[in-house]
């Protein structure tokens, strides 16, 4: 239990940040108001989730679904399996939480009678790993209304425990000895970067201080637009101004000397909306993420400043895709352990995996990506193998491997067009 208590501070750091992209930032902004203002709950609170915004437009890897082929194991049986543990929205969401928490796991599981997967975050989970890919322990709590109802899942390579409260383990109907019936502790760790020797990364605190500041910034805002919207009206030289009505239908009678008028409102509404803007622009930048990104107003741009603009974007999604390929096999090896411990000789031992994940498209049109493709061939400095690889560089790494599918279709099509 002293694992899990010295980890307070970093699961109620999660906690926070996943509030933030559940949009759920309100209690959060006002705490910060109510440090420099006596009654926060007179600020009309506003949200523009950048934290989601920038999270999803990085976390890009899962947009469309990866295609997979499995060798060794009928292509409809191993299609059939990762329907069933709904693997492409876990996996979308867990590349998400991984982006935005960056550090999270998978845990795969079985329900008695089909195997499971879900993600587990930061806010439920407990590590001891000296090497952060190979986790030897791996506590997960599960959290309920009352403390004395709380539980935790604990696990090593050759044990299983299911603790109460106070760690004490519980009888589990069905593993009376606590043996973890997998040999393999039933996770697999995921990281927004390579972990070198530290299970839990840091980073990403930018992104959740830039959205505390708009927040603040957006409250003080309108505040500023409700008290200033209207002029103030006052009055010199009059004997009770109190007891003044004025209207526009009214004729206001002053004496000799007397005055009267509105001042105008001097609230600096540009200024602050320059700011939040200023904040905003800055804080997707340095997120790997195009400036524009909360630009409503973008006038029409060429392919080519588009394409400059999601440089950043390719590079740090090639470094995504080098991890997720290694996460992908990792899984598909538990998969396998974890469905023949419950219904034995179900996936061959030898059977392997590979991922191909789908391309990021340059922001230009079907014509003008064909069309570039036919200069290229035109001028010979591309062959049918290069336009091939340019449009899935991911599922065709190699020259072989593009000649290798060309001479199929070639075979293909040849047959089709023979006559009947």
């Amino acid at each position: 239990m002293n694992l899990i208590h010295a980890s307070s501070v970093r699961k109620q750091r999660a906690d926070k940040w996943m509030r933030f992209y559940a949009d759920q930032q309100s209690d959060d902004t006002l705490a910060l108001i109510a440090q420099k203002w006596s009654r926060p709950e007179t600020f009309r609170v506003f949200q523009v989730n950048v934290v989601k915004k920038i999270v999803n437009k990085r976390a890009n890897l899962y947009r469309l679904q990866p295609r997979r082929t499995f060798h060794g194991l009928d292509q409809e049986a191993g299609d059939a399996l990762y329907r069933a543990i709904n693997a492409d929205v876990i996996l979308k969401r867990a590349s998400r939480l991984t982006k935005l928490l960056k550090t999270c796991a998978l845990r795969v599981g079985w329900n008695g009678t089909r195997v499971t997967l879900a993600v587990v975050t930061p806010n439920i989970l407990d590590v001891m790993a000296p090497d952060p890919e190979n986790p030897e322990r791996i506590i997960v709590t599960h959290r309920a209304a009352r403390e004395a109802d709380t539980t935790y899942s604990d696990w090593t390579r050759t044990s299983y425990f299911l603790r109460d409260y106070r760690g004490v383990p519980l009888y589990v109907e069905g593993n009376p000895g606590s043996v973890n019936p997998y040999g393999v502790v039933p996770f697999v760790p995921l990281f927004d970067r390579y972990p070198d020797d530290a299970f839990w990364l840091p980073g990403g605190d930018d992104l959740i201080e830039a959205q505390e500041a708009i927040n603040v910034a957006l409250s003080n805002l309108w505040r500023a637009v409700e008290m200033q919207a209207h002029g103030q009206p006052w009055a010199s030289g009059v004997s009770s101004p109190d007891a003044m009505r004025i209207g526009p239908e009214r004729v206001i009678s002053l004496p000799e000397g007397g005055s009267f008028g509105f001042a105008t409102p001097n609230a600096p509404i540009e200024d602050i909306l320059q700011a939040i803007e200023f904040l905003m622009r800055q804080t997707a930048g340095a997120n790997d993420v195009s400036a524009d990104v909360f630009d409503l107003d973008r006038s029409s741009e060429s392919g080519a400043a588009k394409h400059v603009e999601q440089i950043d974007l390719k590079e740090a999604r090639l470094d995504d895709i080098a991890l997720w390929r290694t996460y992908e096999a990792r899984l598909w090896e538990v998969l396998k352990v974890v469905v023949n411990t419950h219904a034995p000789g179900t996936i061959p031992a030898d059977a392997t995996l590979s991922v191909d994940f789908a391309e990021l498209q340059d922001p230009i049109s079907e014509t003008e990506r064909l069309t570039n493709a036919r200069a290229r061939l035109d001028m010979g400095v591309w062959s049918p193998a290069d336009v091939l690889r340019s449009e899935n560089p991911d599922g065709f790494p190699t020259r072989e491997d593009a000649m290798r599918e060309l001479r199929t279709r070639k075979a293909e099509t040849a047959e089709l067009l023979q006559p009947l």
